[in-house]
């Protein structure tokens, strides 16, 4: 699963065109289900993270998934509280 949890260095909301959703990603209802999918079906080092990726660094797939799945990769579960809370 590939995400992009933030917008990549030196873009921002403002600066995508208008009428572009560009609420916080964990804010977004597809985004916040289909990561919750994820966790529950797919090992960490196969959720990553594109937001985390450095500027300047070249990747293979070994350094893309360590950078990429830094704390943990995924968000665990919510419980129910909190689930009712989002």
């Amino acid at each position: 699963v590939l995400r992009l949890t933030s917008f990549p260095d030196g873009h921002t909301a403002e600066d995508q065109p208008e009428g572009t959703n560009v609420a916080k990603y964990f804010d977004r209802g597809w985004c916040a289900t289909e990561n919750a999918w994820a966790s529950l079906t797919k090992s960490g080092d196969l959720s990553l993270d594109l937001a985390l990726m450095r500027d300047g660094v070249e990747y293979d797939c070994r350094s893309l998934i360590v950078d990429c799945t830094q704390d943990g990769g995924r968000r665990p579960p919510l419980l129910p509280s909190a689930f009712a809370a989002e």
